[in-house]
């Protein structure tokens, strides 16, 4: 079987690499630098979509989920999508975790 001659390739960049100034639909007539495709449509769903948690948010959400709210729930009351919702809980238990231990253990001996 002959090995292809890599020295005598054309040099350049594939075309399949993926150019992210570009965007995915860089022809699609958006401007990436301020508008992200998909947003407006799940703003339709969760008007709250995209918008920054805030201290608050966040203390009342933790407060809701331990009450006993689903996941849907909340998400129809905070007005955000139920995947959101799930990522900001992990967040915020895992920000109390690094708060209850504020310096790192020392490594296990192996």
């Amino acid at each position: 079987m002959d090995e292809p001659d890599w020295d005598k390739e054309p040099a350049g960049t594939p075309d399949w690499i993926y150019d992210a100034a570009r965007g995915p639909d860089a022809d699609a007539g958006y401007d990436a630098a301020t508008e992200r495709p998909g947003i407006a449509e799940v703003r339709e769903r969760h008007r709250k979509a995209y918008d920054p948690w805030t201290p608050r948010l966040d203390a009342d959400l933790a407060a809701a989920y331990l009450a006993g709210r689903t996941i849907d729930q909340l998400a129809a009351e905070f007005e955000r999508q139920p995947s959101a919702i799930q990522r900001r809980l992990e967040r915020i238990a895992f920000a109390a975790m690094t708060r209850a231990r504020p310096t790192p253990r020392s490594a296990e001996p192996g």
